[in-house]
């Protein structure tokens, strides 16, 4: 996008501003066009490996998974690969941020945009585990859980991905705090909290191999749970809706 069209031709400048790109001056069109086009073409190629990768390390794991198999898959070289991707641990961060912004974005987006806290993680819960019952996140999951400790995964990953999410689940609790609708807490406590409580039961069994698939209608059942366990944990009931359980009557002989 041109910020300033001060244009002459051919001795004039060109100020632009790409995706990405330091604005700087270019002395005419053609040097602008062809660094635009090197900049789109750089981006295509990122993405095409980032896809491909992500199907190696899908089939493979990450320990059998090579740069070498990516590269063959893509029909070019290991160099030109590592000319992208410095690392194959580089390359898997990176796999894992697409698939972040492709399935955890829009669910954080909509999160984010919830006028009532409550129903916004209602919501959010549901879109959560089932977007963890995925077998593409499982897979990924599996391979964060085996090789983080080993390869330091779960460091380069974390901040980029996981704890970029924890981030945002933070500023919308502070949000909700800030007009009364939850209590002055800890915002990524109740941000790991929530995870824990939608990763319980059917996710858990999903990812330890204990079942191979779980039905939606279940998966939308320990949402609910955890929404309910997390809302009474943190949520601040309206005015004049009673927080104290019915007493239990008790019954002679019993």
């Amino acid at each position: 996008m041109l910020v300033h069209d001060s244009l002459t031709v051919p001795y004039g400048t060109v100020l632009a501003r790409l995706h990405g790109v330091k604005p700087k001056a270019y002395t005419s069109v053609l040097e602008y066009d062809a660094v635009r086009t090197v900049r789109v073409k750089t981006e295509q190629k990122s993405r095409d490996i980032i896809e491909v990768a992500g199907q190696v390390f899908r089939a493979k794991g990450f320990a059998a998974a090579t740069m070498a198999e990516v590269a063959a898959r893509l029909g070019g070289s290991k160099a030109t690969l590592y000319n992208y991707f410095a690392s194959k641990e580089a390359l898997f961060a990176a796999v894992m941020l697409d698939m972040g912004r492709k399935v955890a974005d829009p669910i954080f987006s909509e999160l984010e945009q919830a006028r009532d806290g409550r129903a916004g993680i209602k919501t959010f819960a549901r879109r959560l585990v089932h977007v963890l019952a995925t077998s593409e996140v499982l897979d990924f999951k599996r391979m964060m859980a085996a090789e983080g400790p080993r390869s330091g995964l779960g460091k380069l990953c974390f901040a980029d991905n996981h704890g970029r999410y924890q981030g945002k689940f933070a500023e919308f609790y502070r949000r909700q705090v800030s007009i009364g609708i939850f209590r002055d807490a800890d915002p990524l406590r109740a941000a790991t909290h929530l995870e824990g409580l939608c990763s319980a039961g059917a996710i858990h069994n999903l990812m330890e191999g204990v079942v191979d698939s779980v039905p939606a209608t279940e998966l939308t059942a320990t949402a609910d749970a955890a929404a309910d366990v997390f809302l009474r944990a943190y949520a601040i009931e309206p005015p004049g809706r009673s927080t104290r359980h019915p007493k239990v009557r008790r019954v002679k002989g019993v």
